[in-house]
């Protein structure tokens, strides 16, 4: 995991393109208001000034919003993703490859994401300590990681040679969860494994 500096400054560049996301609509309302209201009013002055003004600032809004979104947020999420990788190579044993029928119960909230194996009391932790609080949508990110790094390893293991019966994974926080298959009655279930051949 790199450092909470690098963290926060990644974070930092994330938040700015929402804001000019923010920006963009913002620029769009305006438009939309004052040009009707310009169109009724025939107010020449508002119409060319609304003419001018918010089609320039969105086109800027646009622009660092999509920078800020490709340089920051695809890094913050490549960390994530190489973290989870690592957290889970690291406590391979606990993911109990040798069992042919698994189910990977995912947390991930605000302090952080564990995986629980089957019935087994040991956890695989991971800490995200250093992005702070985690969001809605940096949860659900992270949740993706988890459950794509292990359709990954399975369906790969699979192709090796393992004997799985059925693996798939589920959120702990959903009530009544129902399971994503990553393999089910002994083959891969064709989304896991359409979603495996775009990582090789």
């Amino acid at each position: 995991m790199p450092s909470e500096n690098e963290i926060k400054k990644l974070k930092a560049g994330e938040l700015t393109g929402k804001i000019a996301t923010v920006i963009c609509g913002v620029a769009l309302l305006y438009f939309v208001i004052c040009f009707t209201v310009a169109q009724a009013k025939d107010l020449y002055t508002l119409r060319l000034i609304t003419l001018i003004s918010a089609p320039a600032v969105m086109v800027i809004a646009a622009g660092v919003a999509a920078y800020c979104n490709l340089t920051f947020g695809s890094k913050l999420e490549r960390l994530i993703e190489a973290y989870v990788q690592e957290v889970l190579l690291e406590n391979a044993a606990l993911l109990h490859p040798e069992k042919n029928s698994l189910n990977f119960v995912i947390s991930a909230d605000k302090s952080g994401a564990e995986v629980a194996v089957n019935n087994y009391k040991e956890k695989i932790v991971f800490d995200f300590s250093a992005f702070g609080k985690l969001s809605l949508s940096r949860c659900a990110q992270v949740y993706g990681a988890i459950s794509t790094k292990l359709s990954v390893a399975f369906i790969r293991m699979f192709e090796r040679g393992a004997k799985l019966t059925d693996v798939s994974y589920c959120s702990a926080g959903a009530k009544k969860a129902k399971a994503a298959f990553i393999i089910q009655g002994g083959t891969p279930d064709k989304k896991a494994y359409k979603a495996y051949l775009k990582t090789k």
